[in-house]
């Protein structure tokens, strides 16, 4: 038995370098056909690989400048948007490759076994809580993760040895640090979220139906013990239904799921009660409009870390409108309603 599975590894190694022959790549085929627990096995090596050799970068913003930016298209009534252009990827050469991925293949087959056998996992105390604020945790492998409020993550005993294991319980961002040889995983909700080196964040509060995975960088394998799951790469969102044991994903992911971990938030032809809704979890205020109506008025706008008044002065100055507060962190929008064909399409 042991033998098989080292000519199978051996197989995957040259199907993912190229140089797997015709006859080998029907064996494996084949081999995958048998049960979804080896085409699971295959993939979580395959897309490993991708993982570990793109290259990707993270694009800095200057606040200055684009506050000025957005207040200039603002006035204008206009706005412009520049995607930022894509690294080419490096590939490493052939017999690195194939070492990182034998390397892969044996913290895979552990982990896999695991799974499959159901064999529990110990979890140490209780790593990091964040209760009525955000909080930014740095993990021993020097991986950073952002709780979100409400939120907790605890540490798999062993934790950095052969593999890094946390489990998560409400929201929070990772970034981690990456490691080919020590894949980082985490458990969220029955869920499991595996890489080697990326960011991403996972919504997965336990009431609800849903667990959410968005990936900002690098790419995840998104799975659970009964299904194979799906993967996703950058700009990928990925949900779960527990209550349907489904995975499906999409391109359209909320620009502003990340906002709780640095204040920065994207709205493009946003609704005034979509944008006080994540203002006020984010800054725990409570922002709303006066009449029904107003809250259908959208605006394009961003905002780079600002403080919560100068966000409400910039939304009242662009549409027309004015505020009060009660003193007791409740803002109150007042004015016109706007134009039917300024309302969300």
């Amino acid at each position: 038995m042991q033998e098989e599975s080292k000519h199978i590894d051996l197989l995957i190694a040259r199907y993912i370098t190229g140089e797997a022959s015709e006859a080998e790549k029907q064996e494996l085929n084949q081999w995958m056909e048998q049960n979804q627990t080896n085409r699971k096995y295959f993939e979580g090596i395959f897309f490993a690989d991708k993982q570990a050799v793109a290259s990707h970068r993270i694009e800095k913003v200057n606040a200055d400048l684009a506050w000025q930016k957005v207040h200039l298209q603002m006035k204008a009534g206009q706005t412009s948007t520049a995607l930022p252009q894509k690294k080419a990827a490096t590939i490493l050469p052939l017999w690195i490759r194939v070492a990182a991925i034998l390397v892969i293949i044996s913290g895979l087959a552990i982990f896999f076994y695991n799974l499959r056998n159901n064999t529990p996992i110990k979890y140490t105390a209780v790593a990091a809580v964040a209760t009525d604020s955000i909080l930014n945790y740095t993990l021993t492998d020097s991986s950073l993760v952002t709780l979100n409020q409400q939120s907790q993550i605890a540490c798999a005993s062993g934790y950095g040895k052969k593999e890094r294991r946390v489990k998560l319980t409400g929201e929070a961002f990772f970034s981690v640090k990456h490691n080919a040889e020590k894949p980082f995983i985490v458990e969220s909700s029955g869920t499991f979220i595996k890489v080697t080196g990326t960011s991403f964040n996972i919504k997965g509060n336990d009431p609800d139906s849903l667990v959410e995975v968005y990936v900002k960088t690098g790419s995840v394998l998104f799975f659970t013990a009964e299904n194979e799951g799906i993967s996703l790469v950058a700009g990928e969102t990925g949900v779960f239904n527990k209550n349907k044991g489904t995975f499906i994903k999409t391109k359209e992911a909320d620009s502003n799921v990340t906002a709780y971990t640095n204040r920065v938030f994207v709205f493009y032809h946003t609704t005034l009660n979509e944008v006080f809704r994540q203002l006020n979890k984010v800054y725990g205020v409570t922002i709303v409009p006066a009449n029904t109506q107003l809250g259908l008025c959208t605006i394009t706008v961003s905002f780079n870390d600002d403080e919560i008044e100068t966000i409400l002065n910039i939304i009242a100055e662009t549409l027309n409108l004015t505020y009060r507060s009660d003193g007791q962190n409740k803002y109150t929008f007042e004015g016109q309603a706007c134009n039917a064909d300024e309302k969300k399409p």
